[in-house]
């Protein structure tokens, strides 16, 4: 098979994807903006069997705490051109020193379930309902594969030593007076400086170091602005400042339009205050007002404040996978509350 890069022949990749959409989770042709989200030029392929086009993949490196791992997204109707397009993304994994990779499948494509744990792809997680086809209920799997013995030495992180993510002993806030409202704008140098702080950037496995900020200036405005993230925030009134922040985002395939992401961090303070019990009774409130019947996260394992505070919320464990953060690999939990 002869492999092209995207942008030596974009309409052919579009062509090819509108015709197999559902194999990503949409059921209408993609518009130019969702197809750059699911395949950058930068990083995805083409696979032609002589003329015809029979794969097309994006492979995604990952970035901060995640460098070891990768994701990547293959759409094939070919066997062939599935375990053609996976040995060409594995071997870029190695050759960029990945050791896990993981991708994600629809419980109504079964046929690429299959062959993908017959290249020796397991099932992590599995969230049970997440996917809604033609009146059906269908699992969102998770899959990966560890890459270790590919390699004939240990592959280590420099950054990944004992001690660099301790737990820092802070004072708790006291007297304060908390309230649940809505996000403001203005919120965002407030959250983005909670967020910065070392017993934080542990919990949410943004960043890298105390002081750095976990996302690009402007992207989470964006996102609010296109209601693809529902904010909540609890405000300490004695102070006049957000101490808290939980949000609901978009997942983006049209099969999961009854599914949100939930992602949430308290100021270092005020954590074991009941701040985050607040947030997710707010949240409950938020989502069956968003017709919602899944919300889903993921957690870190040794995460055992904020793993308390999910199972007392309702959230129940679907699995896990190698993740990345502190001293080395420690599982990413998948956790799912039903709503329906």
């Amino acid at each position: 098979m002869r492999l092209t890069a995207l942008d030596q022949d974009i309409a052919a990749g579009r062509k090819y994807l509108n015709e197999r959409s559902l194999q990503i989770g949409h059921v209408l042709p993609l518009s130019e903006e969702h197809f750059k989200e699911y395949f950058p030029e930068r990083n995805s392929f083409l696979l032609y069997s002589v003329r015809a086009v029979d794969a097309l993949f994006a492979f995604h490196s990952g970035r901060e705490k995640w460098t070891p791992r990768a994701d990547f997204v293959v759409v094939t109707d070919s066997l062939a051109g599935l375990k053609e397009a996976v040995g060409r993304i594995e071997d870029t994994a190695v050759a960029q020193e990945k050791l896990v990779l993981r991708t994600r499948i629809f419980g109504y494509d079964r046929k690429r379930l299959q062959a993908l744990k017959a290249l020796d792809y397991k099932i992590g997680a599995s969230i049970p309902g997440a996917v809604s086809l033609d009146g059906k209920r269908f699992d969102l799997h998770y899959l990966y594969k560890e890459l270790g013995d590919r390699y004939r030495f240990n592959v280590r992180r420099s950054y990944a030593s004992p001690g660099l993510y301790p737990v820092l002993d802070v004072d708790r806030s006291k007297n304060q007076r908390v309230k649940i409202r809505g996000y403001r704008k203005e919120d965002r140098p407030f959250l983005d400086k909670a967020a910065t702080h070392l017993n934080v950037i542990r919990g949410i496995a943004s960043g890298v170091f105390e002081g750095s900020v976990p996302w690009g200036p402007g992207t989470y405005e964006e996102w609010f602005d296109k209601r693809r993230v529902f904010p909540i925030v609890c405000e300490d009134e004695s102070i006049g400042e957000p101490v808290g922040i939980l949000d609901l985002s978009r997942a983006d395939p049209d099969v999961m339009q009854h599914v949100m992401i939930l992602g949430m961090y308290v100021r270092a303070e005020y954590q074991g205050l009941g701040v985050g019990m607040l947030l997710m009774d707010a949240m409950k409130t938020l989502a069956k007002r968003l017709n919602l019947s899944r919300v889903m996260l993921t957690v870190f394992g040794g995460n055992t404040p904020a793993e308390k505070l999910y199972v007392k919320a309702g959230f129940v464990e679907c699995g896990k996978l190698p993740g990345w953060l502190q001293e080395g690999y420690i599982n990413e939990r998948y956790m799912v509350l039903q709503l329906d």
